[in-house]
């Protein structure tokens, strides 16, 4: 997977005009779907010579809808792709808050 920075990938979402945050919405700023959340997972450093060389940090773009939404998917990989995002894509369905969630898995350039 291609790596990029947390400002390119900010920029990316940004331009979805779809509204996002970064680990959480407030309770009171919470939009009805569609909405993404980005939220950071494990990092996979690179060490030498007892020294961190490169910090990367796997995100996921959380994408919800209130139903499958192709078109939404569709131009959120778009975006991705022309932005040289590579990413690794699953859906799931949460059946008690009646939401789909479309996860789109990148690799973020801490440094």
């Amino acid at each position: 997977m291609a790596v990029t920075t947390l400002d390119d990938l900010a920029e990316t979402l940004t331009g979805l005009e779809i509204p996002w945050a970064n680990t959480m919405f407030e309770p009171q700023e919470q939009p009805a779907p569609p909405f993404i959340v980005l939220t950071a997972n494990s990092a996979e450093n690179t060490h030498a010579d007892n020294i961190t060389w490169a910090s990367v940090m796997e995100y996921d773009i959380e994408l919800y809808c209130e139903r499958r939404d192709y078109i939404r998917e569709r131009a959120v990989q778009t975006a991705l792709t022309n932005a040289g995002i590579a990413y690794e894509k699953s859906v799931w369905v949460i059946e008690q808050e009646n939401l789909v969630e479309t996860v789109y898995s990148v690799l973020i350039d801490e440094e």
